[in-house]
């Protein structure tokens, strides 16, 4: 699934921190405050910040082993429509019954992450690599926090009605899976062995067909402005 999840549930007090900055630079202590962030969308009267954002695009540039330097305005600007997308899924998780992940699992999930690569096992390169990015662990762990909440909401309102043919299963295997493992000359494992991959596969495809449409109609019900 898509990543790089912004959340309802820990942007509150960066928010409330700009709206008294705002507050207090137009009363008569405007000269003990400073404004340090701006305004780059607002969904439902919700704000994004500029600083969320740029910590979206490191945080993503960190999962996927991509320097900074390389990212494009064209990349950008996905991340903050991704960021839309999530605020607006994040409305109705808090809308809803939901239980976001504990704190425990949020900081397993980061030391699942810190594994993937071999300089990050150390405290010392961990940290290195945050800087790098312009991340803080703080940042890391709201950003996993994210991701596992809607995750998780996602696999709950829409994996229990997705059935995959096993029709579809086979024509994977021969139109697909076949065809790609004999051009690498590898084996070709029997369709028995590799059905329940093949079915997990097309099952997350479809998670994210139906996170997509979903987002759409959550765009058409929604005031969102880009500044």
């Amino acid at each position: 699934m898509r990543l790089g999840f912004q959340s309802g549930w820990h942007a509150g007090g960066r928010r409330a921190w700009f709206a008294m900055a705002v507050v207090l630079a137009g009363s008569g202590l405007g000269c003990m405050a400073v404004v340090i962030d701006r305004i780059v969308a607002t969904v439902n009267r919700h704000a994004i910040l500029e600083s969320e954002w740029e910590e979206a695009v490191g945080f993503e540039c960190l999962l996927n082993g991509r320097p900074l330097k390389d990212v494009t305005p064209g990349d950008r600007r996905q991340t903050l429509e991704r960021l839309i997308d999530q605020e607006l899924m994040a409305e109705q998780m808090r809308a809803s019954s939901f239980v976001p992940a504990t704190p425990e699992e949020i900081a397993g999930r980061v030391r699942e992450l810190r594994q993937t690569v071999a300089a990050w096992k150390t405290d010392d390169g961990w940290r290195a690599a945050l800087a790098g990015y312009g991340l803080t662990e703080e940042d890391v762990e709201e950003r996993t926090a994210v991701q596992v909440n809607l995750l998780r909401y996602l696999d709950l309102r829409f994996r229990q009605e997705i059935r995959i043919d096993p029709r579809r299963i086979e024509n994977y295997y021969r139109e697909q899976l076949l065809p790609q493992l004999r051009k690498a000359g590898a084996p070709e494992p029997p369709l028995q062995q590799v059905a329940p991959t093949i079915e997990q596969l097309l099952v997350e495809q479809r998670l994210n067909e139906l996170q997509s449409q979903w987002a759409r109609t959550l765009r058409l019900q929604a005031e969102i402005l880009v500044r």
